[in-house]
């Protein structure tokens, strides 16, 4: 079973059926915490839809390592500069 949702103000389609489960991290970097979807096999990503297999491996992270260092320099350089 199929419904219409929106995403950033863009439709999309959500299967309502059963979808497989996305191993996730919880990582902590300063103050905040950030949901990390993946494992080594599949990569990491910020966004579980990233791990559909219609997305591309570019978009996603090789290492759960490579995914903290982006988000320890986006945690510390200045707004609008990372």
């Amino acid at each position: 079973m199929e419904r219409q949702i929106t995403k950033g103000g863009l439709p999309m389609t959500e299967m309502t059926a059963a979808k497989s489960a996305v191993p996730t991290t919880l990582l902590k970097v300063g103050l905040e915490v950030f949901p990390v979807y993946g494992d080594e096999s599949s990569g990491f990503s910020m966004d579980a839809d990233d791990l559909s297999p219609k997305v591309s491996r570019q978009f996603r992270y090789r290492s759960i390592d490579e995914l903290f260092f982006a988000l320890v320099n986006l945690n510390c350089a200045e707004e609008g500069t990372a």
